[in-house]
Formats: C-alpha cells, sequence, structure tokens
C-alpha cells in the first residue's frame, strides 16, 4: 500500500497548530515584571513590599487564622502610619512606616 499523501491543507493546519503551541509557550515563561516601589518622607525610606510583609504579620499577630488573600494599604507618611485592610475586614488598624 503507498503511503498517504499528505494535502496543503492538512500541512497548513499542522504548522498553523505548531506556531500556536509554541506562541502559548512563550507566553507561559513569560515573567512578570518585578516592580519595588519606596515611599520617601522626612527623610526615610520605606518599601511598599516590606510593608506589606509587615502589614501581614500583624494580621497574623491578631490571631487571625485565615489566609491573605488581599490587602489595601493607605498609607499616610506625614503621620508615619499606613492603615491596612485585609480580606476586606475594615478595623482601623494601622502600623508605623
Amino acid at each position: 500500500m503507498p503511503a498517504k499523501k499528505t494535502t496543503e491543507k492538512e500541512t497548513k493546519a499542522k504548522t498553523t497548530e505548531t506556531k500556536a503551541k509554541a506562541t502559548r509557550t512563550t507566553k507561559a515563561k513569560a515573567k512578570e515584571a518585578t516592580v519595588n516601589a519606596v515611599i520617601q518622607f522626612g527623610g526615610k525610606n520605606t518599601a511598599v513590599n516590606d510593608l506589606v510583609e509587615t502589614v501581614k504579620a500583624a494580621y497574623k499577630a491578631d490571631g487571625n487564622e485565615d489566609a491573605v488573600t488581599s490587602v489595601e494599604l493607605y498609607i499616610q507618611p506625614e503621620n508615619g502610619v499606613a492603615y491596612y485592610v485585609v480580606n476586606g475586614k475594615s478595623e482601623g488598624k494601622c502600623v508605623a512606616l
């Protein structure tokens, strides 16, 4: 039996599929941009990432056992504090900058 010949239409479809897979792979491997934000006020520097970690630690130290899924910061550098809301729970808590 002779081997089945591939039609031009089938060849184009395979080529398109291969290109689509390559694109998906490239997008999957792309890294997210790193962001380093620093608040400068009154001669002090406070990294926002460090502030978020401080808020998470304060939240856990208050006896909260649930996982942190969201953090909102309201930063008042003139007062030297950042008020925070964790997981949508607003309690008027704050941490020092």
